[in-house]
């Protein structure tokens, strides 16, 4: 909903001026901005549960037994928007990442800074990313569930049953669902993601990291329905006029004129041409025992440096997000007539993201090793294909499910590599061989290092063919 809050804000302005002095304004010490120039808005979508009532059917997964008071941040991004350029880059911010908190330079969470005051939040962002605030617009969780049924919800395709009965997420098919304002949240929310494989269901093991990458998605699915309202219905602009002033809080330097200006000229701004960015971090357990996440400093300095305004990356018109180790259930056969060396290559794999199937003994041996796929899946393939060597085929095999690929080893296979190695990072490489070192185990685990895999389950975009709106 970010972009929403931006930009579906500043378009609905044109028509709702007269309910814009209603809005609830926040004084905060703010980067200077220069009209038609880049401008970077922290935009919060908090968890405050001031304006839920009580009476609302789903009240109870917000305001429970044990439901917390105050507010905190439950999404936290930067969106820089960029007229000249006709760009619009989203950047998420765990809330769980580990920093000085400004002023004092304390480590803690960064979702602490915001409990303890937005000027706070801002001020650590500025402190740790060297990236200027220049607007502000914070979103509760009513308003959220207002905007998105005031344009008449969220059109999603979704692969596999998904839930959360932390958040309250239920999704019980497959095919294109309009979320609305409740599910919308629910789907945001979520942080112990379960999906279905059709017999049992797997916990997401992405948790905040995951969520954010959905969000983004969220996000985008948003701005393609709000951009095919083309604010031509008067229900529907005054809807989110009036969902804006009731729940929507912005710094009082946001102009009528900034707001106007933007409105109009990202008017017709594809939603798909939209860059999204997560940072890069790795898991971490303090000396107090806080599970939270460390930032890589390195691997982020050129995302910062798209929100300095440092560098401008190319713009790509992709709405498919890419395939995820996490999303991938791998079956292994061995086919070499080695002993082995399924369990030792499946052993890699885990290590460095992907889920198991069975490990077994192939039928046959084929003359190149396969990576077989289901329909639609050929990016998870790649993503296995990768790590072995030399290249397998890739095929598809339509009895296979989402997220299913089958990877059938033949005697040509030399290696198992992670692919993404870099100068941060090293991955013992398991050569094949007839017979294990004497005294070690043929099946035992490799000693392996790798990166860590950011995402978890997210949507994909519908197959050919369908279209969700």
């Amino acid at each position: 909903m970010a972009a929403i809050a931006v930009l579906g804000a500043g378009g609905v302005v044109a028509y709702g001026w007269w309910n814009y002095n209603q809005v609830e304004r926040t004084q905060l010490d703010l980067a200077a901005s220069v009209p038609d120039e880049p401008q970077n808005f922290l935009v919060i979508g908090s968890d405050s549960r001031e304006d839920l009532s009580a009476d609302d059917p789903n009240a109870a997964v917000f305001l429970g037994d044990g439901a917390p008071t105050g507010r905190r941040s439950d999404s936290m991004a930067i969106v820089r928007v960029d007229p000249g350029e006709d760009r619009i880059s989203m950047l998420s911010i765990p809330r769980d990442l580990w920093v000085p908190i400004a002023p004092s330079g304390e480590e803690e969470r960064i979702n602490s800074a915001f409990a303890t005051s937005t000027q706070t939040l801002i001020d650590t962002i500025q402190n740790n990313f060297a990236i200027p605030i220049n607007h502000y617009v914070e979103v509760d969780f009513s308003g959220f569930q207002d905007l998105i049924n005031t344009i008449g919800g969220v059109p999603i395709y979704f692969d596999r049953p998904v839930r959360d009965r932390n958040s309250g997420l239920t999704v019980d098919g497959t095919g294109c669902r309009v979320l609305d304002g409740y599910q919308g949240l629910a789907f945001a929310r979520s942080r112990h993601l379960e999906w279905s494989d059709g017999s049992e269901w797997i916990d997401d093991p992405s948790h905040d990291i995951g969520r954010m990458r959905r969000q983004q998605e969220l996000t985008r699915a948003a701005m393609v329905k709000l951009r095919s309202l083309g604010l031509s219905s008067v229900t529907k602009v005054t809807g989110l006029v009036d969902a804006a002033v009731e729940n929507v809080t912005i710094d009082d330097q946001l102009g009528i004129g900034d707001l106007l200006g933007l409105g109009t000229h990202f008017a017709d701004f594809d939603p798909g041409r939209m860059q999204t960015y997560s940072l890069p971090v790795t898991p971490h357990t303090t000396s107090g025992g806080a599970a939270v996440e460390l930032l890589d400093t390195a691997a982020a300095q050129p995302i910062l440096d798209v929100f300095r305004g440092v560098v401008t990356p190319a713009v790509t018109t992709t709405t498919v997000p890419p395939a995820d180790a996490r999303d991938v259930t791998v079956t292994i056969l061995n086919g070499t007539g080695r002993q082995g060396e399924a369990r030792r290559v499946s052993w890699v794999l885990s290590g460095g993201g992907f889920s198991l199937g069975d490990i077994a003994e192939a039928e046959s041996q084929p003359a190149r090793s396969v990576v077989a796929h289901g329909p639609g899946g050929r990016q998870m393939a790649e993503l296995v294909a990768a790590w072995i060597g030399p290249d397998p085929e890739i095929v598809e095999d339509a009895e296979l499910g989402p997220g299913q690929v089958r990877l059938v080893l033949a005697p040509e296979f030399d290696y198992i590599d992670d692919p993404a190695n870099s100068d941060d990072t090293t991955t013992t490489t398991v050569p094949a061989s007839a017979e294990a070192a004497p005294g070690s185990d043929p099946t035992g685990p490799p000693v392996v290092t790798t990166t860590t895999f950011p995402g978890g389950w997210s949507p994909d975009a519908p197959p050919a063919g369908i279209t969700c709106t």
